[in-house]
Order: C-alpha cells, then structure tokens, then sequence
C-alpha cells in the first residue's frame, strides 16, 4: 500500500491524502461510502465523489501550509529538501492547522501524542525572539502544528491564565505575535484594528498586548478553537483563497492582480461576493462581506487579501469569520503605493474611493435587495465613526493614525473620494 495520510474533520475520518504527479500536489480520495456530514469540508470542490480533482485538493490542503520565510525555514529543520513538497508539509505540521481538520500518518500518530507542558514567561520571550529573528513559529522538533501567514508567531494554549506549550499533536488557543525591529508600531496598530472591528461587532475574540519595548508582544485569542477546561475544540473554516481554489504555492495569487484584474487565477471582490452568495445556511454573507469592505476602506488596509477573509463552516451553515488582520496601514507620510489588495468598483487606489464607489461595487454583485448596499455602506460609516470616539488609541500608535481614520470618515460622509489628507487638517468634533 503506498504511503498515505489520513484526514479527519471534527475527528472523524473523511478520506486519504497521497502523493501527486508533482512535489506541489497531492491527491485526495473520500473514505469509502462517506455520508456527508452536516459541517462542509470545503467549497472548492463540494461534491463527495471517490476522488477529489488534485488541482482543487491540492489548493485546498496547500492553503493551510506554510508560507514565505517560515516554509522554508521550518522545512528545512524537519528534513523537507523542497519547501513546496506539500505532502511532507502535510505529513509533518499536519496535525494541528487552522480550522476543524487534521492530518496524521497513521503509523507515527501513535508515537505524537497530544500534550501540554507549562511554559515560564522568560520561555516565552526566548521563544517569540527566535521566532522574529528566524522568521518563523519559535516551535521545535516535538510541535506539528503549522499556521499560514508571513509574519513571526508563537503558538500556545492557555488554561486558567497558566500558557501551555502544545506538543505532538496537540491544538493551541492562542496565537502569539513578537515586535520586530523595522515595525515597533506594528502590534499597537493591530491592537487598534482588531478593538475597532470588535466594537463595529466584526470580531468577538479578545486580543492583548502585553510587555514594552523589544519585549512586546501581541496576544491573539483564537476563533477557530472553543476551550471547556483544558479540552480544546475545533472550528472548521477555510480561507477565501482555499474555497477560490488559488495557487498555494504562488505568494501573489491570494492578492487582486493590478496589471490583470479579470485574471481568473486571482481574487476580486466580485468573486469572493459571488461565492459567498451560494453558501449554505442562515445569514447573510454578502452583506456582512460589503460591511466589511467598507470596513476595510475606512480603515485604510491594504492587506485585506483572500487569505485574510475566511469562512466558518458551522453544523447546517457556513458564515463568514471574524475579521482578523485588519490593520490600519495606509496613513504612514510619504507612502507611493495606496493600492488595495482588491479593486473597488475597478479602483485599487485607496486614495479614489468613496461611499459611492463601494455601493457601485456591490450592486454589480446582483446579490442584495434594492437600496440595501447604500444602507449598509452608510451604517458602517456611521458605526465606524462612533467607534472611533468609543475606543481609546493603544500606545505606541501614532496619533496621525487616528486622525487619517477620522478624514476618511468625513470624507465617505461627505460622498467625495478620500483623497489625500491636507497637511493642517483637524478631525471635526462630532455633536453630541
């Protein structure tokens, strides 16, 4: 029998992994006379036939490895010759990814057991300086959990406020982000990103910075695990690059091509609206979707790629997830680059959108009622700029921060284009 791993989803068995024609390819077979379950394994390829095509498997499983400088560093020290071998990946980190699903071998699972050992403060500041000088988790050689994402990160568990370092297969609570030298504000600003999504009701997990100076670091509770004790359980969710079925090798197909913006391999609002509107279930993703982007414009980030949105597959439904990422970057003096990492009503300069662009974008969705993108565009401008006087700015984040977030909300108010920022400008004191 050739080697094989076996893929479960909220523990239980759904089919095998095996090698592919190329390193960046598998192949992914259902277990024999699988009856669907109530929660979706993925959208890219939704039907249950004996064998998955590769192309769409290979996305899929591939959107939850490793990416940049942490793929190469950590396959490297697990004795992986070629960074885009996906079954290695797999076969190694597989065991605790994002989301309800696993991956083990069979004949090494016996030998992984799942544990938590205590981890001191002092150990977790050691670990998280690793992770920011080498680029990668701060794990070793006893973890096989992976998350995707470029930047540094340090996995942990936490029971009744004691941390908890997961070993073998073990699934962690926590994600944990160090301060890097060229990027001090960079924690405070997600900080400030994440408390103004949570107050516009956008993100419901809790979020922490904790320590000073080159010993900061950002504590982020993770949604896709619920925690009962010190039983952790698993939320399944993809991202929206692994339901669009993108090229997880390529670092660029999770972002809107400028120079291609039709090109079928990459995302675009129209798409990701147009897989949204044929989930299952209750809600309204679509709307929720167009909050979000409005979100997303206002805050100025122009990370908001199809990696960075995800949907949650629940028993009977599948919603969009809290937002996570979502960081206030485009205020920064002397930037040359305001592009979005999705177009707008066919504009990827930050700079040329207004409320009006945004409703336009969305009625070409042909997926909401009559005036209701001009209603939810002009509530979440109108929350927005509520939030704004409700959370108080974290330290370490610059004062012009707060004051761009401000314009573009006069300036989406006012149905003009945000612009640039005048040098003299002062936010308006809103009444009472």
């Amino acid at each position: 029998m050739p080697d094989r791993l076996e893929v479960r989803l909220h523990d239980e068995q759904v089919g095998w992994i095996t090698r592919g024609s190329r390193r960046e390819r598998i192949e992914f077979e259902w277990v024999e006379d699988y009856p669907p379950g109530p929660v979706t394994l993925t959208e890219s390829f939704g039907s249950v036939r004996s064998k998955a095509p590769s192309a769409e498997a290979s996305s899929f499983f591939g959107g939850y490895a490793l990416e940049g400088r942490q793929r190469e560093r950590l396959t490297v020290r697990r004795g992986i010759s070629n960074p885009t071998d996906l079954y290695a990946m797999l076969r190694e980190f597989g065991s605790s990814i994002a989301g309800a699903v696993t991956i083990s071998d069979p004949d090494v699972a016996s030998r992984t057991q799942p544990r938590y050992e205590p981890i001191s403060d002092g150990e977790i500041i050691q670990r998280l300086r690793r992770a920011a000088n080498d680029g990668d988790l701060g794990s070793d050689d006893q973890s096989r959990s992976m998350l995707a994402g470029y930047q540094p990160k340090l996995l942990l568990a936490r029971f009744d406020g004691k941390w908890h370092l997961p070993r073998g297969r073990a699934h962690s609570t926590h994600i944990l982000k160090p301060r890097l030298p060229g990027r001090r504000d960079a924690l405070a600003r997600e900080h400030y990103g994440h408390a103004l999504a949570a107050e516009l009701g956008l993100a419901r997990y809790r979020t922490e910075l904790v320590g000073n100076g080159a010993n900061q670091y950002l504590v982020i509770e993770r949604y896709d695990r619920a925690v009962n004790g010190e039983t952790v359980s698993l939320i399944h969710q993809e991202d929206a690059a692994q339901a669009l079925g993108l090229d997880w090798v390529d670092d660029h197909a999770k972002f809107q091509d400028p120079g291609a913006p039709r090109d079928s391999h990459r995302p675009s609002a129209y798409r990701i609206a147009e897989l949204l509107g044929s989930l299952q279930g209750e809600g309204k993703p679509v709307a929720d979707f167009l909050r979000r982007l409005t979100f997303t414009v206002l805050l100025g980030d122009n990370d908001a790629h199809a990696k960075n949105l995800a949907i949650l597959h629940l028993p009977g439904r599948s919603v969009l997830a809290d937002v996570y990422d979502a960081v206030p970057n485009l205020f920064q003096d002397g930037r040359i680059d305001y592009n979005l990492a999705l177009a707008i009503d066919g504009s990827f300069d930050h700079r040329r959108i207004s409320a009006a662009h945004l409703i336009h974008e969305a009625e070409r969705w042909n997926a909401l009622g009559t005036g209701e993108a001009e209603q939810i565009v002009t509530a979440t401008v109108a929350d927005f700029a509520k939030a704004l006087d409700r959370v108080t700015v974290p330290p370490g984040v610059p004062a012009l921060a707060r004051t761009q977030l401000a314009w573009n909300v006069e300036r989406l108010q006012a149905g003009l284009e945000i612009n640039e920022r005048p040098s003299g400008y002062r936010r308006r004191r809103s009444r009472p």
